[in-house]
């Protein structure tokens, strides 16, 4: 009989609370492998017994407690600072959408990304003798190279909408901040130029995306300064019955929005493809779904505090992102101001990563090409980079539709990342044959509701990119 890790119930039952076996349990286990043997004439069945035994150990200890790791709770508030970000302006937007039915959608996105998260994590020891490195590593063993071309392909799509995502919303913004509505003789591809550019400069001078992740942190404290700053102008519209306040109307639910919501809200809760790098750092690996649910609850409490209050203030008026609905004043800008910063510096980490993954791609093509002085090295990579950036700025100036890219990348690839391939992948590894059947029926239920938002929320996002296109 094997529990729910895929061992035999009378290995994991011996192991202690570090992942190693106790010398007595092993004794007992290679002692019953010696009656079993029943004499002389059986010792190479006693050895290949033996080795069952020391298979088995070597696999548990993949998740041994590691000395130069990270703790648990470092661990969980990096999580926040990789998964709390831009997302978080469009959780009003989403509520409105669904009306206040979508308040227990983020609840139920919560659950569901916590649940394929701690999934996503077994994936990297089931069925292996060794940790798998990467979401890309684990989408290979569990179907081959198609596997990993889907994995590749959707984390590419991902990182690279989410950085053109940054660059739209920074030019907008600093486009509000100082730009005359009414002079025209500064257009808004102007801003667009700029930000390009600026991120173009990080960009190529950055080698690999570790060199910046720090600029996480400050992206994880201007998106708590934005939640504040939402939810107490809000708050403060509401108690004063201001114009907006007033002339909003609000909706129990709007279930043909449901999908289109739920996309959105799953970009808020997207962080599936950097946990496996994360776990690797884990001090206490075994403790990985106290981290996350630690992380994840974080996120929610401002997630759910900023789509109450925006909604509540703005009704069927909210926009996304919800700082387009702040009244003009000092907290507006300094919102704008927290949020720009945020984008600008982290866009250059979203296109330092997709930039790697092509690199690495030719590389694997023709090795010459990390071949040659500093210098050589330094020309190729910024040409491969200034190809990257120029492309990611001229969607961003063509289709400077924030709300419309977000809702379509969150359909398109973030819920395939964070809803559908987990459970893909734990159902081939071999997760599900000692899972109880309603935990079963729950997995299920995910993958469900995952695909029913791809298709969907797809063609809704589709469907409103068109229209504005049309319009404008």
């Amino acid at each position: 009989m094997k529990n729910e890790k895929g061992l035999p119930s009378s290995t994991y039952d011996d192991i202690d609370g570090q992942g190693n076996r106790s010398g007595e349990a092993r004794a007992q286990e290679i002692g019953r492998v010696r009656v079993r043997g029943g004499g002389e004439g059986n010792e190479d069945e006693e050895e290949e017994e033996e080795g069952k035994v020391n298979m088995h150990k070597h696999r548990m200890d993949l998740r041994v407690d590691r000395a130069e790791g990270v703790c648990t709770l470092k661990i969980a508030t990096s999580l926040v600072c990789m998964v709390a970000g831009t997302g978080t302006l469009s959780m009003p937007y989403a509520v409105a959408q669904s009306g206040w039915l979508g308040v227990v959608i983020v609840m139920l996105a919560l659950f569901m990304s916590t649940t394929t998260g701690n999934m996503l994590i077994q994936c990297l020891y089931l069925n292996t003798d060794r940790r798998r490195s990467s979401f890309q590593q684990i989408a290979r063993d569990a179907y081959g190279s198609m596997g990993h071309y889907i994995a590749v392909g959707a984390v590419g799509i991902n990182l690279f909408g989410c950085a053109i995502l940054y660059i739209i919303l920074a030019s907008t913004l600093i486009h509000g901040m100082v730009a005359n509505p009414n002079d025209p003789s500064v257009p808004p591809s102007t801003f667009f130029i700029g930000c390009s550019l600026f991120v173009w400069v990080c960009l190529i001078f950055t080698k690999s995306m570790k060199e910046i992740a720090v600029l996480s942190l400050i992206g994880a404290g201007a998106t708590v300064g934005v939640v504040m700053i939402t939810v107490g102008v809000s708050a403060e519209m509401v108690i004063h019955r201001a114009v907006e306040a007033v002339a909003a109307t609000h909706q129990f639910a709007d279930w043909s929005k449901v999908p289109l919501s739920l996309a959105t809200m799953s970009y808020a809760y997207g962080g599936n493809v950097v946990y496996p790098q994360v776990e690797q750092t884990m001090k206490h690996p075994r403790k990985w779904s106290t981290a996350l649910w630690l992380a994840l609850s974080t996120c929610f409490v401002m997630y759910i505090s900023i789509a109450v209050a925006g909604y509540l203030a703005f009704g069927n008026l909210t926009m996304n992102p919800i700082l387009e609905n702040l009244p003009h004043g000092v907290w507006s800008t300094l919102a704008n101001s927290l949020i720009t910063l945020h984008v600008l510096l982290a866009a250059p980490i979203l296109l330092a990563s997709f930039a790697v993954m092509i690199e690495d791609s030719i590389a694997a093509r023709a090795p010459a090409f990390e071949q040659g002085t500093k210098s050589q090295q330094f020309l190729k990579r910024a040409t491969s980079r200034t190809i990257v950036i120029l492309f990611a700025g001229l969607v961003a100036s063509a289709l400077p539709y924030f709300g419309d890219l977000m809702d379509l990348l969150g359909a398109l690839a973030t819920c395939l990342l964070v809803y559908v391939m987990p459970v893909l992948f734990y159902y081939r590894l071999g997760g599900m044959k000692n899972v109880f059947w309603l935990n079963q029926m729950w997995i299920w239920f995910i993958f469900v509701v995952g695909m029913v938002v791809i298709v969907v929320g797809t063609y809704d996002a589709t469907k409103h990119l068109i229209e504005d296109i049309q319009h404008h």
